[in-house]
């Protein structure tokens, strides 16, 4: 009986604390879909009466969280441009798809403060009174984090032309390029809390939580062509010698008595996971600040379209809505040697800036010397805001696309030098004509969930505590951010997985 008792008063404490989770914390994963097309609707914003939202990622999928407490005095809200504002209690939500039917714009029923302006009037006007404009103050933001990366060889041949070094052969080489893997791809996502303005020294963050979906060995490959030779001479080296890597342009020396040896380290264990932990919250901050950092700048947006403005053209495409809020649609192109093209939606009554993509139409760099290129290909963003509580806008969504390709065909000369005989002697040398191309890109993608205004007091009493690292999982785990606000993932995310 007394066993029994106990079981049952363990079972009610159970039931006790997961009632209680519940009552704190409940998740809506859900869709929003074109009510005409069934199309999915990308960077629809999601937001409660309360202020707390989410951003619908490429494939229209959202994830929500909120207090159960709020169920009956809440209200769920679905925008997008162009489309209607869907509006929903929150204890009314059944479905987990939305559909937003589109918005149809009578322009003879459209009063606008501001007239007819022209593209460039309006253009000139988004740089006024930002302060009035948008939130520019110390504020607490809640954030999501997540950076996509994926690297591939394109060519990776070596032909041996003369070799002195029995182990270095042709069919030693060919043997080693086939293991290399061709491909690698992944995923570092972080949630957190963000303290601070859009300055680079008033920043502050909390992190909640890390995951790293990464396939160490072949990142490890990927990182450069230096450390894939490093890596093949560390397992076949001799203990007497060095090696020195000579291309003509690009000199490494790599060192049997570096190779071998560890750095000596005097930390504890504890040390060690500390500084770890600095080190990963300073990187991750540091990332945040330089995509916020961009964005004003003296009571200006920083944004390089907007300050180069006389570098393209104007015009206005068409007005639609967000929500209530009557938006001018405006394409802008090249007029000079300008690298990018793309369109901005401003708010039609303040003339504000609230949503800016854009994508480049050339390189925007291009570099090849005797055998060695560079080529930045791909440079792509969206930014877009989302009006607070107090009339004004603050970032919601930022998202950064870039990609280069690299090269190197160039002939390579190995020479074995041993360390042991002194003078002048003949020594062994390996020459080969080595053909790489890489071709790399990499996404960044911020969700600020909520922002809320603080004061200089509140930030100055808030204190760093470095106590998160990352989790580093082999595959896509479904429940590892179960409770936290999030950017959905996509189906490539979905499917990782390292392949033993």
């Amino acid at each position: 009986m007394k066993e029994i008792k106990k079981s049952l008063n363990s079972f009610l404490v159970s039931c006790l604390l997961f009632s209680s989770y519940f009552s704190y914390s409940q998740e809506l994963s859900a869709l929003v879909l074109d009510s005409l097309n069934q199309k999915p609707i990308p960077f629809a914003s999601i937001y409660l009466k309360s202020g707390s939202g989410a951003v619908s990622n490429e494939e229209g999928r959202f994830r929500l969280r909120y207090k159960a407490e709020e169920v009956l005095k809440d209200s769920l809200f679905i925008s997008c441009m162009g489309y209607k504002t869907l509006s929903l209690s929150l204890d009314q939500l059944q479905d987990s798809i939305f559909y937003l039917p589109p918005k149809a714009i009578a322009l003879n029923s459209v009063i606008l403060s501001n007239k007819q302006l022209s593209a460039d009037e309006i253009v000139k006007a988004i740089q006024e009174d930002i302060p009035q404009k948008y939130e520019l103050g110390l504020t607490e933001k809640k954030v999501f984090f997540r950076e996509t990366g994926n690297s591939k060889f394109e060519k990776l041949n070596l032909n041996i032309k003369k070799t002195t070094i029995e182990e270095f052969n042709q069919v030693f080489w060919d043997s080693i390029f086939r293991k290399i893997p061709k491909t690698n791809e992944w995923y570092q996502e972080f949630a957190g809390t963000l303290y601070g303005d859009y300055t680079e020294d008033n920043q502050k963050m909390e992190l909640d939580k890390a995951l790293d979906l990464e396939d160490k060995e072949k990142s490890a490959i990927f990182k450069n062509t230096e450390q894939l030779f490093d890596t093949i001479i560390k397992e076949n080296v001799k203990s007497t010698s060095y090696f020195k890597v000579r291309s003509g342009i690009i000199g490494t020396k790599l060192d049997t008595d570096e190779i071998n040896s560890a750095k000596q380290d005097t930390l504890s264990a504890e040390e060690k996971e500390l500084h770890r932990k600095k080190d990963f919250l300073s990187w991750k901050k540091s990332k945040l600040t330089n995509l916020l950092k961009n964005l004003f700048k003296e009571h200006e947006l920083n944004i390089s379209i907007l300050n180069k403005a006389s570098k393209y053209n104007f015009t206005v495409n068409n007005l639609t809505f967000f929500g209530d809020t009557p938006v001018y649609i405006l394409d802008f192109s090249p007029k000079r040697n300008a690298d990018f093209a793309g369109r901005l939606f401003v708010d039609a009554d303040r003339l504000a800036l609230i949503r800016l993509e854009y994508k480049n139409i050339q390189n925007i760099s291009d570099f090849s010397l005797l055998g060695v290129s560079y080529i930045e290909d791909l440079k792509e963003v969206i930014v877009q805001f989302k009006k607070g509580l107090n009339g004004k806008y603050s970032a919601e969504y930022l998202e950064f696309n870039s990609g280069f390709k690299g090269g190197f065909e160039r002939p390579l000369v190995i020479t074995e030098k041993n360390k042991v005989v002194k003078g002048r002697n003949k020594q062994n040398q390996l020459k080969m004509d080595l053909d790489i191309a890489t071709r790399q890109y990499q996404k960044y993608q911020l969700v600020v969930f909520e922002t809320t205004p603080i004061s200089q007091e509140a930030f100055d009493a808030i204190k760093e505590e470095p106590k998160v690292l990352p989790v580093n999982l082999s595959e896509y785990d479904p429940n590892f951010w179960e409770g936290y606000s999030i950017i959905e993932p996509n189906k490539a995310i979905k499917a990782f997985k390292v392949v033993e």
